[in-house]
């Protein structure tokens, strides 16, 4: 990712603190710096501060994110036990202690030993995972002495790796390189999304020739080397998050964020991409949709006084069918490959369990309430929505990887 502002030199004064569209205190992380150094930019309320809303509605308060010192690949000691007889069909892969880990059948394997990994996503064919993996670099700002002021800030990559784990290979990276190393800056990166031809929509400030203010989708090649800006409505700024592909990779499904009165007006919208229309699906407060793998349903996490809830709606009305949840401590659907499915997280003291949801739809087309159970002995990490792949990885019928 050769990222960031824009190229021509920006006035020296700030840009006014964006508010966040839930109602949510910002977070203090460290202002970026535009491409001359000449003018911070805030953090981009958009996925933060929907993630930082999602964890203090469920779990109560923000927590560390470090967990126990994960253990070696393939084996569960020290790490998560899976629940004595349950078996998952396919590969949920999810966070724990900053690493991504996968339960598959009956079997646990641990992909990665990062402390930063995130944002889930699997290619459609169950083969490949991806993820954003953040690092520290120091990046600077011109003074008006002259002279440049260091200060750390954290790059994204969008990492590819198999299901089975082992090498990683890059495929787009949040680094900008300035004039020097010293005034070298950061974009942003949130919520990747496969397409059935391996296209990657992101939620991102990156615009190829530079930097856009606000975090809105844009659509990556499958290599990562060209990137292109589908014509969103979007409330600076606030711009965009969640991005999720129809199955038939026809139509992208966002959430526009915004904030009414002091509470969430974000909303999911869809977009035809030959049309280039949208359409608003369901009511305001819903967040982070997951398309089911035949388009009739999205599951997505509802915002309300009581907190977060997860529900399944519609997709063509936006009617909401059935409340997997109701008890405001839950959120991050993914849907499992079959679709008679659901993973989600809730909470679990300052951590969150991972759910599975079982139902089916009555000959009336509505869905029946679900069976809930628990496939994981220990908590995962909250910020990291689960990812749900068609491919087996349990050892007993694994292949070597791809």
């Amino acid at each position: 990712m050769t990222e960031k502002r824009s190229l021509r030199p920006l006035q020296r004064s700030r840009r006014a603190a964006p508010q966040p569209f839930h109602g949510a205190k910002p977070p203090t992380n460290r202002d970026l710096m535009s491409r001359d150094g000449a003018q911070r930019r805030s953090l981009s309320p958009a996925p933060i501060i929907a993630t930082l809303l999602l964890i203090l509605l469920a779990a109560g308060s923000l927590v560390g994110l470090s967990l126990s010192t994960p253990a070696s690949s393939e084996n569960p000691e020290g790490g998560p036990e899976v629940t004595e007889g349950v078996t998952v069909d396919g590969t949920i892969a999810f966070g724990r202690g900053g690493s991504i880990w996968s339960v598959s059948g009956t079997g646990l394997r641990q992909l990665t030993t990062s402390t930063t990994d995130a944002e889930l996503a699997w290619s459609t064919d169950g083969v490949w995972l991806y993820a954003i993996r953040h690092r520290t670099e120091i990046g600077g700002r011109f003074l008006g002495s002259g002279s440049v002021q260091k200060y750390e800030m954290k790059v994204p990559t969008l990492l590819r790796l198999s299901a089975y784990g082992g090498n990683e290979e890059v495929i787009f990276d949040g680094l900008i390189l300035g004039s020097r190393p010293a005034l070298n800056w950061s974009g942003f990166m949130y919520g990747p999304a496969l397409a059935s031809d391996g296209r990657i929509a992101v939620a991102t400030d990156y615009r190829g020739t530079g930097i856009g203010t606000d975090v809105v989708v844009r659509i990556l090649s499958a290599d990562g080397s060209a990137i292109s800006t589908p014509p969103l409505p979007h409330i600076a700024p606030f711009g965009h998050q969640d991005p999720a592909w129809s199955p038939d990779g026809s139509a992208i499904y966002y959430v526009q964020n915004g904030l009414s009165e002091g509470t969430s007006s974000s909303r999911i919208i869809r977009y035809n991409i030959a049309k280039k229309s949208t359409t608003r699906i369901g009511e305001k407060g819903m967040v982070q949709p997951a398309i089911s793998p035949d388009g009739r349903w999205i599951a997505a996490t509802r915002i309300s006084a009581r907190g977060t809830d997860v529900v399944i709606m519609n997709s063509t009305t936006g009617e909401v069918m059935l409340e997997i949840t109701r008890t405001g401590k839950s959120w991050a659907p993914a849907w499992s490959p079959s679709g008679s499915q659901l993973a989600y997280l809730s909470a679990n003291g300052s951590q969150a369990s991972l759910n599975l949801a079982s139902f089916s739809v009555a000959p009336s087309g509505i869905p029946n309430p679900p069976v809930i159970v628990t496939p994981l002995r220990d908590p995962v990490d909250p910020n990291v929505r689960p990812a749900w792949g068609s491919l087996s990885t349990s050892p007993a019928t694994e292949s070597p990887a791809p």
